[in-house]
This record gives structure tokens, C-alpha cells and sequence, in this order.
């Protein structure tokens, strides 16, 4: 049975080297928070569409920073020795990274939210709308069956 392994990350040749991965690492991360951070805005002003750009360089500097974060994980030993004091840093900013898409997500789950219960409350009203409006035989309001319920068309565009 063959798995699907990467390769290990190539290690550091100096420690000039390691200190200069850390610095493309923050530089990813800052432009990632940055995005995040500008998605958020956006989204939290109701401007969901004008956010839909930031989703393709959001996903690249995510998996850009993916592979870094596995060759750190891969080298971490030999980059504590090699630069203790950048890679201190490096933490402290991954902690505000993580706290910014910790908010991005909240803002963007929200947002779902509320939009799957407009689309809930269009339906149910306009499925009232359909049902008749008469009394039964046995003074009960006439309901038409839960199998009868009529589509709601959505246009998925914004």
C-alpha cells in the first residue's frame, strides 16, 4: 500500500538561512493577517461581494504559510539554536495571526448565519402564502400537506 508522503523540507544550510525563512514567515503571516483583516471589515459591513476577491489571495498565503509552518515544525530544533530571538517573535505574531482569524471566522459564521435565516424566512413566508386560507370539516384551518411544499428558487450571486 503506498502513501501519499512529501518529502521532508530541506534543512538549513546557516544559520543566515534560518533567520532569512523567518523573516519570509513573518512576511507571510503580516500579509495574511492583513487579509483577514480586511475581510473582516468588509464583511461586517455587509459588503460581502467586495470581499469575494481577498478569497483566492487569502487561500494562496494560507497554503503558503501551511508548507513554512511544516518546515519549521520539521527544523524547529535546529532553528532555536540558529535564531532564539527572531523565532520568539515569530510566535508572538503567529498568536496575533491566530487571534485574527479566529475573529474572521466568528464574522464570517455570523454572516452565514444570518443569511441562511433570510433564506429560512423567504421560504416559510412564501409557503404561508401558498397555503389555504379555509376551515375543514372539523373547524381546523386547512394546512396542505408537508409533502406538497414548493421549491424556493436562490440566486447565489450577491
Amino acid at each position: 500500500m503506498q502513501q501519499n508522503a512529501r518529502p521532508a523540507p530541506p534543512p538549513f544550510a546557516s544559520a543566515a538561512e534560518a533567520v532569512a525563512f523567518i523573516e519570509g514567515m513573518r512576511q507571510t503571516m503580516a500579509e495574511l493577517t492583513e487579509v483577514l483583516t480586511e475581510e473582516t471589515a468588509l464583511v461586517r459591513a455587509a459588503k460581502v461581494k467586495a470581499a469575494q476577491p481577498l478569497e483566492t489571495r487569502k487561500s494562496a498565503l494560507s497554503l503558503k504559510y501551511i508548507g513554512e509552518l511544516a518546515r519549521l515544525k520539521a527544523h524547529a530544533p535546529a532553528l532555536r539554536r540558529a535564531a532564539p530571538r527572531v523565532l520568539a517573535s515569530l510566535e508572538a505574531e503567529n498568536a496575533a495571526l491566530g487571534k485574527a482569524l479566529e475573529v474572521n471566522l466568528a464574522v464570517l459564521a455570523t454572516a452565514h448565519a444570518v443569511a441562511e435565516g433570510i433564506i429560512r424566512q423567504v421560504a416559510s413566508t412564501v409557503q404561508a402564502k401558498r397555503a389555504p386560507s379555509g376551515y375543514g370539516a372539523n373547524g381546523q384551518a386547512n394546512a396542505p400537506p408537508r409533502r406538497i411544499a414548493s421549491p424556493v428558487a436562490v440566486i447565489r450571486t450577491l
